[in-house]
């Protein structure tokens, strides 16, 4: 017969194990929530800092480089649909489309500057100014890494 103090050590320390083995799983879980959480963060960024970098150029960049960011737009916009919800990739491509008429606008005022052309640019470049705050307010609940 073993000791009184082995029996009892002997008793609690399968529970014991069993309570360590189901908190490293809880664990190991949780982190891969964070990776998951993580790795779209990663992905959405590419797509939120595209946006950012068009409208930018767009508005105040140099002409050479527009159409590069307009590009780049439209290729990482290409996985939006797996990562955000349909309004976002909605406006996404209402932006494309505005960015793409404000950048032709520009090339027909330098061919024919009449003052329709001229305020429908003033239009589209009032709207453009006002989306890198409306990207962040849109964008923010999915780019948010806090636990």
């Amino acid at each position: 017969m073993f000791p009184l103090w082995l029996q009892i050590t002997l008793g609690l320390s399968a529970p014991l194990i069993a309570i360590f083995g189901a908190y490293i799983s809880y664990r190991q879980w949780q982190l891969g929530a964070y990776k998951l959480k993580h790795d779209l963060y990663e992905r959405r960024w590419e797509i939120y800092a595209a946006a950012h970098d068009a409208i930018a150029t767009s508005v105040n960049g140099p002409e050479s480089e527009r159409y590069g960011a307009y590009q780049k737009l439209r290729v990482r916009t290409l996985s939006a649909q797996f990562l955000f919800p349909r309004h976002i990739c909605e406006y996404l491509d209402k932006l494309i489309d505005e960015i793409l008429k404000f950048n032709n606008l520009e090339i027909e005022i330098k061919k024919n500057n009449t003052l329709d052309l001229r305020d429908k640019h003033k239009e589209i470049y009032t709207w453009l100014e006002l989306q890198p705050k409306v990207l962040v307010g849109m964008l923010k609940k999915y780019l948010d890494l806090s636990i």
